[in-house]
């Protein structure tokens, strides 16, 4: 399963991306910190203008489902949600599910793309998704509507094994036999096995 931690090394999040759910209209944001931590939290309750520090008695929360089970049941006094983390929270700058994302991290581990190829469907689906994206937004510029830039994210993934490389000898040429091709090339003659 990855984790926070592995969704960074793999550049797929950084230190310092906000993530974010609603529960009931509230709105609850983190950051990410280092070594796959959860802190700096705030919330921003339904008629509020601004988001209020919250959970400060915890220094960070080291899973994505600890931090929003003590944002439903230490703030919103919520003990009996069946909340999935991994689906309602966003990665801010993204804006995809950190299950997506997670599943995306999945696909960067080839050992693992040999026992389930579920993950790598599911980025095929989320790639033609793109595509489409990206065709509409050609239009719409074509049409010489007004846009925002926009970027999109894909993954390299490389299923297939790496072939060791060879090394090249390149001082052993047989000079009787390079001037008889040259000659052969250079002339239009006729090779005779």
């Amino acid at each position: 399963m990855a984790s926070l931690s592995d969704m960074i090394s793999h550049k797929l999040i950084k230190v310092g991306d906000t993530i974010m759910f609603t529960f009931k209209h509230n709105q609850f944001n983190a950051k990410v910190l280092r070594g796959g931590m959860i802190g700096e939290c705030t919330m921003k309750r339904v008629h509020d203008s601004e988001p209020v520090q919250i959970l400060n008695q915890t220094a960070a929360f080291s899973s994505l489902t600890a931090w929003t089970e003590a944002c439903l049941q230490d703030i919103m006094d919520e003990y009996y949600t069946r909340y999935s983390s991994w689906k309602r929270v966003i990665h801010h700058e993204s804006k995809r599910s950190m299950g997506d994302i997670r599943d995306q991290c999945k696909l960067m581990d080839p050992s693992k793309l040999k026992d389930d190829t579920t993950e790598l469907y599911k980025e095929i689906i989320r790639l033609h998704g793109t595509i489409d994206e990206m065709n509409t937004h050609i239009l719409r510029l074509h049409n010489n509507e007004p846009l925002e830039v926009k970027q999109w994210s894909y993954l390299n993934i490389d299923t297939q094994s790496k072939v060791p490389e060879v090394t090249m000898v390149t001082d052993s040429i047989d000079e009787q036999v390079h001037d008889q091709i040259q000659d052969l090339v250079c002339n239009g003659g006729q090779y005779l096995y």
